[in-house]
């Protein structure tokens, strides 16, 4: 059966047409640093690019957390928070940076001095993003949270030359042998009802920025096996939970005022 791996908020072809390259068959590092003596000076954009996007899925892999996600997950995720850098837009200091790192990165090729080698990898990020003399986007492995086992997770990545931070969600559905990176907030113009209902029981509802809480539905209930029951963070203000199944419709399922118990949603007229 093929597997239908979509990422969200990207154009899939555009996502796996741009930056695979002719090395984006290898997904291991160890496999693709052994055909380094074959690389041709035309050839070592993608080589070096195909290399940092697996050593830091690999990375994010030896976390005991992460160890029940796939490798191809970890993979398209780093791919996601660092895309390819086109070689085009660099100036003349980031030619000069990449000039520089790559004569450093040959000799540690060569020697097969790879492992757990740190000047190797600030040469691989200075090579892959010179204007930025490294990445600028940072997952960090001990921020990201398993919201439902096995399932849902938040990765929180930091922009160091914005001093912004953002929260990625990746939706694992087991289902389909798939997965998603998904907005956890529901979109406001795919979901006005949801929006409408919302105001209906507290007009002045704002959703925090922290990362929410999540739930799954009874297993026992087929009707409620399915669904995924979000509650964003506690801020000792109104509250909802609101609930899907594919990250993509949303229903609110109960709300509460500040101060007040949670009051069940009633269902919606017809």
């Amino acid at each position: 059966m093929r597997r239908n791996i979509t990422i969200l908020f990207a154009l899939l072809a555009m996502t796996f047409a741009f930056g695979q390259g002719k090395y984006g068959k290898y997904l291991s590092s160890k496999k693709l640093a052994m055909v380094y003596k074959n690389v041709k000076d035309g050839d070592k954009d993608d080589f070096y690019q195909q290399y940092y996007w697996l050593v830091k899925a690999e990375q994010l892999k030896t976390y005991p957390h992460l160890k029940d996600v796939k490798p191809k997950v970890l993979y398209e995720f780093v791919k996601k928070v660092n895309p390819q850098n086109l070689t085009k837009k660099l100036d003349a200091r980031g030619k000069e940076l990449r000039a520089t790192a790559e004569l450093s990165l040959n000799q540690y090729f060569k020697n097969k001095n790879l492992e757990n080698n740190s000047v190797l990898m600030y040469n691989i990020e200075t090579y892959v993003d010179p204007s930025k003399g490294e990445y600028y986007t940072k997952v960090d492995p001990e921020k990201i949270k398993e919201l439902v086992p096995k399932e849902l997770y938040a990765f929180n990545s930091e922009n160091r030359n914005k001093g912004e931070e953002k929260t990625y969600y990746l939706w694992i559905n087991k289902a389909k042998d798939d997965f998603n990176i998904v907005d956890i907030i529901p979109e406001e113009k795919e979901n006005k009802a949801f929006y409408a209902r919302v105001k209906q029981y507290l007009p002045s509802y704002k959703f925090s920025k922290y990362v929410p809480s999540v739930k799954k539905g009874t297993k026992t209930d087929r009707t409620d096996a399915d669904f995924y029951y979000i509650m964003p963070f506690e801020q000792n203000t109104d509250n909802i939970e609101y609930k899907t199944t594919d990250f993509k419709t949303f229903e609110l399922s109960q709300y509460r005022k500040a101060g007040d118990e949670w009051k069940g949603v009633e269902k919606p007229r017809k």
